[in-house]
């Protein structure tokens, strides 16, 4: 299968600017709590709708009880703290979240039913790939802490057909096949060498001390997409060439953002930071996955719908945003502007586009497709998380406006696949 992607530009209402930014950056901590009211909610329209009364799907509420976690988030969840405890970098940590999610969508295919052989697959096929993405023992622990306290949650459960361990054989099943996948994917040859263009004035460069001549993951571009995209259409449209008005225009506006920061300017900043140890950029929108599925009530089939969508646009996002970046090698603003502040550090990776942007773009773009009444707040807060990247220096806006299209295009493409059961089908 291969997709065709138009891209199109960030509308004008979903643009922030450094002078007036949306108001729900002054209360980005009640938004993504999903009801938690800000201070006057009537000044903020992109606070997150009340979820609705059922599933998208219309099948209702979770098939688990009260007392026990959604199995789908749980490992989810679960996974965001490997890629944390980890280091994971942001295009590795999108692979990491893809896998997992594919992994649980397959089981669910292959299952075929609810009740506990449906949780038992998907425990099973998360754990062993997050297993097999983390081979240490660590990991091992804590993954076998988790299926434990599955394992006597389920043993209380209505069997069903087979009962937990007919699931279990079927998740063991799927992650193997996952795994196989994954081996051959591209990813382990993702840090290859690269040497940045001439001259170094005009083209992303080594300016870390100490030095650390190798950016990273210059040939993450070239990992296989889920959705088979061509990545040439996401290298038109070039950045704005070094020296030009549009350039110049862009710098002069991270220089002024940098000589008047606010404190709520570097209260954004932080909050979307995102850096070492964290969940990373996309983990974040697994995260505001999470917390929908759960007002939502989905079930933790739906969820693993959602999940797989959410999951293959972020990380073929985050291909074709690494693909562009080491095609036009695009300079930092600090690195042309020396007296531009990095409040939140200095990434080690050429600038256009923008993969907090990225990340925004395609985590904001999938949700809205499947809560589509909180489509606006969804794309608020994407536009929040690419436009922290040009408070903090480290991006022109330009590099935000490309990420933004990028990955909500690629989101929109994930969503009208049709055929998903077959794209991501069973072992």
């Amino acid at each position: 299968m291969r997709i065709e992607v138009t891209l199109r530009e960030t509308p004008a209402k979903h643009r922030l600017t450094a002078s007036r930014p949306t108001a729900a950056l002054y209360c980005l901590s009640a938004v993504v709590a999903f009801g938690v009211a800000c201070s006057n909610p009537d000044d903020i329209p992109s606070r997150i709708d009340a979820p609705a009364a059922s599933s998208p799907s219309g099948k209702g509420i979770a098939d688990v009880s009260a007392n026990h976690q959604n199995t789908t988030v749980r490992w989810n969840e679960i996974a965001r703290s490997l890629v944390a405890s980890h280091n994971t970098n942001g295009p590795m940590a999108s692979r990491a979240y893809a896998l997992v999610s594919v992994a649980q969508f397959r089981a669910v295919l292959a299952t075929g039913q609810h009740g506990a052989p449906l949780d038992a697959a998907i425990a099973r096929a998360s754990a062993n790939v997050l297993a097999g993405l983390y081979p240490d023992a660590p990991t091992a622990a804590v993954i076998d802490v988790a299926l434990q306290d599955d394992e006597r949650f389920l043993n209380g459960t209505p069997q069903g057909n087979g009962g937990p361990l007919a699931g279990d054989a079927i998740g063991a099943a799927v992650a193997q096949a996952v795994l196989a996948l994954a081996a051959t994917d591209g990813a382990a040859g993702a840090n290859c060498p690269a040497t940045p263009p001439t001259p170094a004035s005009q083209f992303w460069h080594d300016d870390a001390v100490p030095p650390n001549p190798q950016p990273v993951l210059p040939c993450f571009g070239s990992v296989r997409t889920w959705l088979n995209l061509d990545l040439a259409q996401f290298r038109a449209d070039p950045p704005p060439a070094f020296g030009s008005p549009a350039f110049l225009a862009g710098l002069a506006e991270v220089r002024e953002i940098s000589d008047t920061g606010t404190a709520e300017q570097l209260a954004i900043v932080n909050r979307w930071l995102d850096g070492n140890n964290t969940l990373q950029p996309p983990g974040r929108w697994n995260l505001i996955a999470s917390q929908l599925a759960t007002q939502h009530r989905l079930d933790a089939a739906d969820a693993a719908r959602m999940f797989a969508v959410l999951n293959i646009a972020m990380m073929d996002t985050h291909v074709a945003c690494w693909d562009r970046k080491y095609t036009y090698w695009e300079i930092r603003p600090w690195m042309v502007d020396p007296l531009i502040t990095t409040p939140g550090g200095r990434p080690h990776h050429p600038a256009n586009p923008s993969g907090h942007a990225c990340a925004g773009g395609a985590g904001s773009g999938a949700l809205a497709g499947f809560f589509p009444a909180q489509r606006d707040s969804l794309f608020a807060l994407g536009d929040e998380q690419g436009f922290s990247t040009v408070l903090s220096g480290v991006h022109f806006r330009f590099d935000v406006d490309k990420g933004l299209a990028i990955g909500r295009a690629i989101a929109t493409n994930a969503l009208s696949v049709t055929d998903l059961a077959d794209l991501l089908g069973g072992p």
